[in-house]
């Protein structure tokens, strides 16, 4: 059983509705609705507060539910890159000033400025590839817009 049926089950077996656990969150009930049909996932944050409401174990949850698994999983891999995606903009930028600079001759390089041009552009390369792996870490979880745009793309 996955996470969405458990907490669908154990909502149901507590009679309470999906506005009931949204308002005791603090979230809307679309996020509880999202979890249940397997759209989304919860942080790991408020999957152990679920545990603790519904009274059910982390780790059958999370052994039996590997999508769920890899999703945290890249959660702390994102979270692991957002400094390294920051320091990459912040060289990107002073090596494009610099590059202006240069290029309106406020200072002159000379070869330097081949080599900085170089660096800068290695920057733009990992940034692209930093920004592929965000796209590919969404688990095609998708907004309802994102999948409609989708449909209408494929019917054309």
């Amino acid at each position: 059983m996955n996470f969405g049926q458990k907490l669908k089950s154990a909502r149901m077996s507590m009679n309470l509705t999906q506005q009931k656990i949204a308002d005791d969150f603090f979230i809307t009930r679309q996020t509880i609705s999202s979890w249940e049909n397997s759209n989304s996932y919860p942080d790991i944050m408020i999957l152990i507060k679920l545990s603790d409401y519904f009274g059910f174990s982390l780790d059958e949850i999370l052994r039996e539910d590997n999508k769920m698994r890899l999703f945290l999983e890249k959660q702390t891999v994102r979270s692991d890159l957002r400094p390294v995606y920051r320091n990459t903009v912040v060289i990107v930028v002073i090596l494009l000033v610099i590059e202006l600079l240069d290029l309106f001759n406020v200072i002159k390089f000379g070869w330097i400025g081949w080599v900085i041009w170089l660096v800068f552009l290695l920057n733009v390369r990992v940034l692209s590839m930093l920004n592929k792996f965000d796209e590919s870490n969404t688990m095609d979880f998708k907004y309802p817009w994102q999948k409609t745009i989708k449909k209408f793309l494929k019917f054309k």
